[in-house]
């Protein structure tokens, strides 16, 4: 198309006709006063048109710069649009505060106790662990006869040579000892790990050097490296190593220092070779804890298969000195959380129910009041407003009260965080959860929910507003039979959430009620315990190791106050466990040469069962006499009495220790006495066959153990004289007390931090459904003044008006807890496994839940009915 060839009308945007008319006159002008001073029409004409150039790039220009300032006006005009909603927004609850406080609180503690239960779930379930490529990394145990347990060196080391899934495998083990450092004496977990270790987590040293291989066999020099925090405390963070030393079992060159946060095993300060301190050949010596990282594009199936398969050629190959069937391969992510993955999304999901219900009854008060504003709703469509526009007006208000409500959650999420610090147990390590750039993101998509939870419906219901019927009924409209039934689902979902969290609430209660109702074997109350741990290097021998826990039973017994003082090396509920192979004599050992039983291995003093209140059953308890040289003795108790003695009398019958249970395991035992059975691990788990052995005759296991120290008077105000006789005694150890009331609370608390957060969860929801039914029940009574005030005048008493309304109010509560009470019933999977003797389905929780929600419901609602029948009939009517 030539430039001075015109497009047909209809072909032309609208921006081009106006730029083309309106060069065109302009051309026309110019023309004109050419004419006017001498020039031809054709000169004139043709020069005009020169002065303007190309028409066709103008009219492009033109109409660019139209279609910028189109698009610029449009997004000024929302901009605007926008900001005089939340202006508005602003002032509707500046102008009502008492419901904003009370809309912002609500949401702080839904959306904030979500905000803090995610904190946790993020920071312990969800967050990768801190190494490289921490998916690879999987913990290996091995099934047999007794379930899942540790691996055998040698067995390990036959996985590592001949497995082709694995990048590497390690072997590691861990405890608390005590360690001299050039600083002092220093109580810190130590672990041992083999040769492939460091190379399985991929780490380097961050100062100094890691192991060598050469270091990792028997006969050589001791070597360690040290976490960050360890260096900077007790090495005074110096970078020249070459001086640093460490002694426990003997002297440890200090070579290497890790970087900042490796601590695997967890609380690990210390690592040293695992070899050279020689490894049981034993393939039923479950000994070591195994750590392995998967090749690249293998699976844990495809390795799992590949380990079973090495497991039963080496069955066949080492029989009757092997006990495994198979292999367990679990992502050392899931071991690490194991414990706390179904509390943590147990209470995820009860906090998620608790912002539903905050979220019911926050909207139930927003369409209250959408409903007090249909005058305005139907002013604002009268004169022109789009249904969109009054949507998105009320949807905004919504939305300012989500990022109120979401501003003060994350304040509250905050606290909550540190409230939980104190209520759950150690093993969640919530101290190291914080809020961070996820829970900000999770918090803001909670924020976006609420917006549409509260406000959507509510917005959809008041902005379908009849202009006509809401103007001629002067604000009244949208009271009727449909709201009702809208407000009575609201109250039904309100009840039915509250229902669901006090059932489970319940359930949780009777389960840590039947956990405290335990009988532990053992009376915790005026105990003081003492851990202890003696540096090996100074007592070497079991001699040495005898004579200094007996000063020290003889120096803590002199303390005034102190009742009794006896010594143990594994206490019960202390997380320390030793156990073995023993044999019965005139009984035959199993096929591999052991047994026929297994049991925990206790080393006492005299006087231990007096201190912790074990009643002694059968025959004698450990005195004076029974030292090194006279008659090896033994006790058992009641369990491994009952499982291998039957109907006989065991004391006087004879039995062998095995499996390196001591250094003395090869002589006969009398057993002298039986004593009534200790929950030695947890409460919740029966007790297992245990035996006693006399300190002072097999004082092997004495480099470690606890004194237990019965008190006239409140245990820990003995703390510093006991330090004192310690101090005095044995300068190079490092004692920690603590209760064994504690260490009894203790086993409870991550039962009770559940308990204690679904209660307040549940409380918290009844709280809500109470406040919901209130409202809902005064508005819808409030509503219906005309109609109770025509029945009292034509005689309705004021008893049948408050039935009246406390049927209609009662029906819909009813309705609700049925629905919660399936609904409980439907979870109880999640719940059966946190239950200790409770059903899920106990029906004590249930008729609690029902007796409780029925009550609340019905003072609730008896409040407006009682209002309602003090009603005047005459001064109501007229008023209408």
């Amino acid at each position: 198309m030539r430039p001075d060839e015109e497009l047909p009308l209809s072909r032309k945007l609208p921006v081009d006709v106006d730029v083309r008319r309106e060069l065109a006159y302009h051309i026309e002008e110019r023309t004109r006063e050419l004419i006017a001073i001498g020039r031809t029409p054709d000169a004139a004409a043709v020069e005009a048109r020169a002065v303007f150039g190309d028409l066709d790039s103008i009219q492009a220009e033109c109409r660019v710069i139209t279609r910028r300032d189109r698009w610029a006006r449009r997004r000024a005009e929302t901009f605007e649009s926008y900001r005089q909603d939340l202006v508005l927004a602003f002032r509707l609850l500046r102008k009502s505060p008492a419901f904003a406080l009370a809309a912002i609180l609500t949401l702080a503690l839904g959306i904030g106790a979500n905000a803090a239960i995610f904190s946790a779930v993020n920071g312990i379930l969800l967050k990768p662990l801190p190494y490289d490529h921490p998916g690879q990394l999987v913990d290996i145990s091995e099934a047999n006869e007794h379930g899942w347990s540790n691996v055998p060196w040698a067995n390990m080391m036959d996985w590592r040579a001949q497995s082709r899934s694995f990048d590497g495998m390690a072997a590691y083990g861990y405890g608390d000892v005590t360690v001299l450092t050039s600083q002092g004496p220093a109580n810190t977990r130590v672990a041992v790990v083999s040769e492939d270790f460091f190379k399985v987590m991929r780490t380097t040293a961050a100062h100094g050097r890691l192991p060598l291989p050469e270091e990792h066999r028997e006969g050589v020099a001791g070597v360690a490296v040290v976490s960050d925090a360890f260096w900077r405390s007790h090495l005074n963070a110096t970078t020249d190593l070459t001086a640093q030393h460490l002694k426990t079992d003997r002297d440890y060159q200090v070579v290497g220092v890790l970087p900042p946060g490796f601590q695997f095993p967890r609380d690990v300060d210390v690592w040293m070779p695992l070899e050279p301190a020689g490894n049981a050949t034993s393939r039923t010596a479950h000994n070591w804890a195994t750590v392995a990282r998967l090749k690249p594009h293998v699976s844990l199936v495809q390795a799992d298969r590949e380990l079973d398969t090495l497991t039963a050629r080496m069955a066949e190959l080492y029989k009757p000195d092997f006990d495994a069937v198979g292999a367990n391969l679990t992502p050392l992510q899931d071991l690490l959380t194991t414990s706390a993955r179904r509390p943590l999304y147990l209470l995820l999901g009860a906090s998620a129910l608790l912002l539903l219900a905050a979220c019911t009854n926050l909207a139930s008060s927003i369409l209250a009041r959408g409903m007090a504003r249909q005058q305005e709703i139907a002013v604002r469509i009268a004169i022109g407003a789009g249904r969109i526009r009054i949507i998105r007006q009320l949807l905004t208000e919504s939305m300012l009260l989500a990022v109120l409500g979401c501003v003060s959650g994350l304040v509250a999420a905050e606290l909550l965080l540190k409230l939980f610090v104190h209520l759950a147990p150690g093993a969640l390590r919530l101290s190291d959860v914080h809020v961070d750039g996820w829970v900000l993101v999770f918090t803001g998509l909670v924020g976006a929910s609420t917006t549409v939870l509260i406000g959507l419906f509510p917005a959809l219901r008041t902005s379908g507003a009849q202009p006509g019927l809401a103007l001629r009924e002067g604000g009244r409209a949208g009271t009727g039979r449909g709201e009702r039934k809208i407000w009575g689902a609201l109250v039904v979902a309100e009840v039915a959430l509250a229902a669901t969290l006090l059932c489970a609430s319940g359930l949780t209660i009777r389960s840590l009620g039947a956990v405290l109702q335990i009988d532990p074997g053992f009376r915790p109350d005026s105990v003081l315990t003492v851990t202890l741990s003696l540096p090996t290097v100074v007592y070497d021998d079991d001699h040495k190791r005898e004579q200094v826990w007996s000063r020290i039973l003889d120096g803590v017994r002199a303390v005034p106050g102190v009742e009794i003082a006896a010594l143990n090396n594994s206490l019960p509920l202390s997380g320390v466990d030793a156990d073995g192979a023993f044999g019965i004599e005139g009984v035959a050992p199993n096929a591999a040469g052991y047994g026929p039983g297994n049991a925990g291995y206790r080393m006492i003093s005299e006087q231990y069962f007096a201190a912790m209140a074990i009643p002694l059953l059968s025959g004698r308890d450990f005195a004076a006499r029974d030292v090194d040289g006279a008659e090896a003795t033994v006790m058992i108790n009641q369990s491994l009495a009952r499982r291998w003695f039957k109907d006989q009398d065991p004391v006087g019958h004879r039995i062998r220790l095995q499996s390196g249970m001591d250094n003395q395991g090869d002589n006969w035992l009398t057993i002298i006495g039986i004593v009534g059975d200790v929950h030695h691990n947890s409460l919740t788990r029966p007790p297992f066959p245990e035996l006693y052995v006399p300190f002072r005759q097999r004082p092997t296991r004495g480099y470690a153990a606890m004194l237990v120290i019965k008190t006239r008077g409140e245990p820990t105000s003995l703390t510093p004289a006991v330090t004192a006789v310690l101090q005095q005694t044995v300068p190079e150890a490092v004692p920690v007390f603590r209760t064994m009331n504690d260490r009894l609370a203790g086993t409870q608390t991550d039962r009770r931090f559940v308990a204690i957060i679904l209660s307040a969860f549940a409380l918290i929801a009844l709280l809500l459904a109470g406040v919901g039914i209130y409202g809902v029940v005064s508005y819808t009574a409030a509503q219906r003044t005309r109609e109770m005030g025509i029945r009292m005048a034509l005689g309705a008493d004021p008893s049948s008006v408050r039935g009246l309304v406390l049927r209609g109010a009662m029906g819909q509560v009813v309705t609700g807890l049925g629905i919660g009470l399936v609904a409980a019933l439907a979870s109880t999977r999640i719940l059966q496994s946190l239950l200790y003797q409770t059903s899920a389905t106990d029906p004590v929780a249930f008729v609690a839940t029902a007796a409780l929600l029925l009550g609340v419901a019905w003072l609730a609602s008896y409040l407006p009915a009682w209002r309602m029948a003090r009603l005047d009939p005459a001064l109501t009517i007229r008023s209408e």
